[in-house]
């Protein structure tokens, strides 16, 4: 059966939708990273960012161009793709309210030479510019300390989406990106469709529409126009590779709230 509930919802466009609110001091922004921050320095790094809808499909940043700003998803997830010389992507990571989108400026560079970000799945980020990111890391105690745990987590999803990539097949590739996005949503229903997921994957339509036809006969996943449910998460960990529980465990000891 699935494990998620619901969370705070409002509508938008006809829709309703998670949405947490974003707070000030003591209440939580919805950000796993700036609610691990003491209540003055959240309200500090907060007093600077201006919470936005992002779109799925939209860029936040392209490979090669200055990244003006960093996100902080609260209800949104990320693609992290690396960009091809013929400009397509694969995907190498996945970033929602665990996480910071922009990761190389807390590095010191103001880009990512073959990186993309792109919105997978709409939803609330909380936007602050760069340069007053990179003076609340020069004032704040603690953000520092979080944001290396973070990078060192985020490194390690990257370097397994490679090796998975390379010697997994579809199915369980398939089904560790469909347990890693139900946990950044928190939610066991995922809006998207398959022509998405061959090219998150970069892999044939065929090939996914296959994977996914698999799950489903093993109880795992419902699919419907433009969605998929996981109707048996333990049937779809099964499913799943190594690289899935290899990355979660890192995220759950060095993630707070993971």
């Amino acid at each position: 059966m699935g494990t998620y509930g619901s969370g705070v919802r409002t509508v938008r466009n006809g829709a309703r939708v998670d949405r947490p609110s974003v707070g000030r001091g003591d209440t939580e922004t919805g950000n796993q990273l700036l609610d691990a921050l003491p209540p003055a320095e959240r309200e500090r790094i907060v007093a600077h960012a201006r919470p936005r809808w992002t779109s799925a499909g939209e860029v936040l940043f392209d490979a090669g161009r200055r990244a003006d700003a960093v996100w902080f998803p609260v209800s949104a997830v990320v693609s992290i793709l690396t960009v091809l010389e013929d400009g397509s992507g694969v995907e190498i990571a996945t970033i929602g309210r665990e996480g910071v989108v922009g990761v190389f400026v807390f590095l010191g560079d103001d880009r990512s030479p073959n990186g993309r970000a792109v919105v997978q799945m709409a939803g609330e980020v909380l936007e602050v510019d760069a340069d007053a990111f990179r003076s609340e890391l020069g004032e704040s105690g603690k953000l520092g300390g979080v944001l290396q745990d973070y990078t060192r987590a985020l490194l390690l999803q990257v370097s397994q989406s490679v090796a998975c990539s390379a010697a997994h097949p579809v199915r369980a590739r398939l089904a560790r990106w469909l347990l890693q996005t139900t946990d950044r949503v928190r939610s066991d229903d995922i809006r998207l469709t398959q022509q998405f997921l061959s090219e998150i994957l970069h892999t044939r339509r065929a090939s996914i529409t296959e994977a996914v036809g698999a799950l489903e006969a093993a109880g795992a996943v419902r699919r419907r126009r433009g969605a998929i449910t996981v109707s048996d998460r333990e049937a779809l960990e099964y499913a799943a590779c190594e690289c899935y529980a290899i990355v979660r465990r890192e995220y759950a000891r060095l993630v707070p709230g993971e």
